[in-house]
């Protein structure tokens, strides 16, 4: 299993390294892999469809918000170690501490991050990632393109996801416990994020002219955003760097 991580996260630094060279000669919004990507698009759009959707509204259904809410502050409380980490390799001191305070209230009188204590107390909330963190080394994304089921990233990103990975308590915990609960853990938090942004799903889908080049165009300027430290937000309402995609683009020729 650790060979195989190994080998994964080389074989994506071998990429990261292809993307930086390829990033001189090619805009950030080109999307040279679109053959590629278009039927891995297709496989989540299915996917998201016929079970991802579903499998959301029906635990919609059945939870009440503040439930949902609270299984939300958890596993944020538990991605603490990666936007520490993340915070600190952007020399990002006053995040860093926050984060740091902000664990420790919500893990203690926050009875394990279910309730968002640090919030009320006047303490920010951020959201750094190790993707981002290379973004502000300087290193470039390379070329666009859509993971299974993971939906819109680039080698850069990608990378960093491999290192969350790391850097997530979760993975240990089902690395040296028990396998299953860690599984559980990672389906839940997909499901109850799923089943939050539906409603802004819901709008994307209805709203944009060309999914697929919307989806695309919305993860490479939030993700722009972010590493230059700006407010996401008020580039793109909606969240194009969760977890789906939505629909293919036509082709060239179509009207």
């Amino acid at each position: 299993m650790r060979r195989a991580l190994a080998g994964t996260v080389a074989g994506l630094l071998i990429w990261l390294a292809l993307g930086c060279v390829n990033s001189t000669s090619t805009p950030p919004t080109a999307d040279p892999l679109r053959s590629i990507n278009r039927p891995i698009f297709r496989f989540n759009v299915a996917l998201d469809d016929y079970v991802a959707g579903p499998v959301a509204r029906g635990y919609k259904r059945v939870t009440p918000q503040r439930m949902r809410t609270s299984v939300t502050n958890f596993f944020y409380n538990v991605d603490f170690p990666k936007r520490f980490v993340s915070s600190v390799g952007q020399a990002e001191g006053h995040k860093a501490a926050s984060e740091v305070a902000r664990f420790a209230v919500n893990s203690t009188f926050g009875i394990g991050g279910l309730f968002d204590l640090a919030s009320r107390m006047g303490l920010e909330k951020y959201d750094e990632d190790v993707g981002q963190m290379l973004g502000r080394w300087g290193l470039p994304g390379g070329p666009y393109w859509v993971l299974p089921i993971l939906g819109p990233s680039n080698p850069r990103d990608t990378v960093g996801i491999a290192g969350e990975a790391f850097l997530s308590p979760i993975f240990w915990v089902s690395r040296l416990w028990i396998n299953y609960l860690g599984l559980g853990l990672g389906v839940l938090n997909q499901v109850n994020r799923r089943a939050e942004f539906d409603e802004e799903i819901a709008d994307f889908r209805r709203g944009a002219l060309d999914l697929y080049v919307s989806t695309r165009d919305a993860y490479l300027s939030r993700r722009e955003a972010q590493i230059a430290n700006e407010d996401p937000d008020a580039k793109d309402d909606e969240p194009g760097d969760d977890l789906y995609d939505f629909d293919e683009e036509p082709d060239a020729e179509t009207p």
